[in-house]
């Protein structure tokens, strides 16, 4: 089966947390990156971190067992 846990906890759990855990922790920061409010700054770094924890888990945990059921070799 397509979809371990750890994969799951990788490419979903992790910017998941992130969002909803970081967000409440900076959004009363009065501090500013290059003038974006840390909060907004926060939600777009997260963007391409999301990306690569998706891509972290279909490279560790999921290639290989996906390759096995198309028959293809690695």
């Amino acid at each position: 089966m397509i979809g371990s846990r750890w994969s799951l906890a990788v490419a979903m759990g992790i910017p998941a947390l992130a969002i909803l855990v970081g967000v409440p922790l900076v959004s009363n920061s009065p501090h500013s990156v290059f003038g974006i409010p840390v909060v907004f700054a926060w939600l777009f770094a997260w963007l391409p971190l999301t990306t690569l924890c998706f891509w972290i888990s279909w490279r560790y945990f999921e290639s290989a067992e996906y390759n096995r059921l198309e028959g293809e070799k690695e």
